[in-house]
C-alpha cells in the first residue's frame, strides 16, 4: 500500500513577473510504501529541503500532487490540516526541540494529551515506544541530564507515539557523535523493522543513509537516482559513495565511514 505519493511536484520561488525566479524542484516523482524506510541525498541546493517542507504540508508546491494515506493535503481547510499534521505526520529534526520544562516522558506524550488520549492507552503506548528505541531507564529525567542521542531518541518517540502514517526526519544525526549517532540510527531501524513504521529522511550523512532499505538521489531538482540495500549493510554504503561521487556537487561535510 502506498502512504506517499508525490507526482509532478514543481517548486518555483520569485513571482511570475519578477526575472529573479528559481525552480527548486522540477517535476519531481516519488512514492512510499507502506513500511519502507526511504533516505533522500543530494548536493547543497538540490531541492532536499524544498521537498521536505513540500510534503510536511508546510509549504505548497507551484504545481503537481502530493498524496498521504490517500489524501491531498492542498484540499483540507487550515484547521483540518492542522489535525491531519499533527494525526498522519511525524517530524524528527537535527535540534530535537524538545521542552526542557518538561521530563523525557512528558515531552513524548505530549502529543497523546493534546488529543485527550485516555490516561491507559497514553502508558501502554509509552511503554512500548520507549521500550523499542532503548529510553525506558531515562523516562523520569529532564532533557538536560541526558546525551544528545537520548535526546533524539526522545524525539523519535515523541514523534511516532501517536502512529503517525509517515516519519518525516531531516539531518537526524547531524548534531550527534558517532556513537550517539549509531545508536539512534539502530533505533530507527529497530522501529522500521519492528513497527513497520514509515520512514523518509532527509541526509547528507552517508553512514545515517545506510541503514535505510532505499536511497533517492536528488539533483537539480530533479530525480536523479535510486539505490535499493541488499543484506549487506557496509556493501551499500559504499554503493552510496560511489552514487554520491557520481552525482557530484558540493556536500556538506561528509562523515568517514564508522562500521
Amino acid at each position: 500500500m502506498s502512504v506517499l505519493k508525490a507526482e509532478a511536484l514543481t517548486k518555483i520561488y520569485g513571482t511570475k513577473n519578477s526575472s529573479m525566479t528559481y525552480k527548486a524542484l522540477d517535476n519531481f516523482q516519488l512514492e512510499i510504501q507502506e513500511g519502507e524506510f526511504v533516505g533522500v541525498m543530494g548536493p547543497s541546493g538540490s531541492g532536499k529541503t524544498t521537498l521536505l517542507n513540500l510534503l510536511a504540508t508546510i509549504d505548497t508546491p507551484t504545481s503537481g500532487q502530493i498524496e498521504i494515506n490517500g489524501i491531498d493535503p492542498s484540499r483540507l481547510t487550515n484547521n483540518q490540516l492542522a489535525l491531519f499534521r499533527r494525526r498522519q505526520l511525524g517530524f524528527v529534526f537535527q535540534d530535537f526541540n524538545l521542552l526542557d520544562t518538561l521530563s523525557i516522558q512528558e515531552n513524548i506524550i505530549l502529543p497523546l494529551v493534546l488529543d485527550n488520549t485516555p490516561v491507559k492507552e497514553i502508558e501502554e503506548r509509552l511503554h512500548e515506544i520507549a521500550s523499542v528505541l532503548g529510553i525506558y531507564p531515562i523516562l523520569n529525567k529532564r532533557t538536560f541530564e541526558v546525551s544528545g542521542g537520548q535526546q533524539q531518541r526522545t524525539a523519535i518517540a515523541r514523534a511516532m507515539i501517536h502512529r503517525p502514517a509517515i516519519l518525516l526526519a531531516d539531518e537526524l544525526t547531524g548534531n550527534l557523535d558517532s556513537k550517539s549517532a549509531n545508536d539512534v540510527m539502530n533505533s530507527l531501524k529497530e522501529l522500521n523493522e519492528r513497527q513497520h513504521a514509515t520512514i523518509m529522511m532527509v541526509t547528507h550523512d552517508p553512514f545515517a543513509a545506510s541503514f535505510c532499505q532505499r536511497i533517492v538521489f536528488i539533483k537539480d531538482g530533479k530525480l536523479f537516482s535510486e539505490i535499493r540495500r541488499g543484506s549487506n549493510r557496509q556493501a551499500f554504503f559504499q554503493q552510496i559513495l560511489d552514487s554520491l561521487s557520481v552525482l557530484g556537487g558540493s556536500f556538506d561535510e561528509i562523515p568517514t565511514a564508522r562500521f
